[in-house]
């Protein structure tokens, strides 16, 4: 389990990107609530994953 907790931060990246291309198709942009937690997704995920890497690292 703990070789795929270094991966959670893509996950919610990805999971992010997923969420604003299917809003997007779909047009359910009218609400700010969606673009906001799928960016707070991206956001989080990116530096939930810079985190890990650097936590795992030697230097």
């Amino acid at each position: 389990m703990k070789k795929y907790v270094r991966f959670s931060g893509l996950a919610a990246m990805y999971l992010g990107v997923i969420m604003l291309i299917v809003g997007y198709a779909f047009c359910w942009t009218d609400s700010n609530t969606f673009i906001i937690s799928a960016l707070t997704l991206v956001v989080f995920g990116a530096v939930g994953h810079v985190y890990l890497l650097k936590k795992e690292s030697k230097y």
